[in-house]
């Protein structure tokens, strides 16, 4: 890699947070509108428009959740690189050490 590693075990570990804190705001806004959308699906509406909404909505929150798991996923990721990257540069310091 040209240039070398340009973040910092900080940066990793304030962007891992950040990620985190974004997973579970949707999260919270997925509930939310689930509460919202769960009684007209599941109510007195009924036909073929039903059916095309009820198929589409169920669509929708497998994929919404699997984009939150990713976040939630990514997030992770960028907190082990962050411990990682600390960890090496801490090896490498005390290999200098007398």
């Amino acid at each position: 890699m040209p240039g070398g590693i340009k973040v910092t075990p900080e940066q990793l570990h304030l962007l891992s947070g950040n990620v985190h804190k974004g997973s579970t705001e949707i999260a919270g806004s997925l509930t939310a509108l689930s509460g919202q959308i769960s009684p007209l699906v599941g109510g007195d509406w009924a036909g073929a428009a039903s059916v095309q909404f009820s198929t589409l909505w169920e669509r929708w929150q497998r994929s919404a959740k699997e984009l939150n798991s990713a976040l939630s996923g990514i997030s992770q990721l960028l907190g082990s690189a962050g411990t990682s990257y600390a960890d090496a540069e801490r090896q490498i310091a005390s290999s200098f050490r007398a």
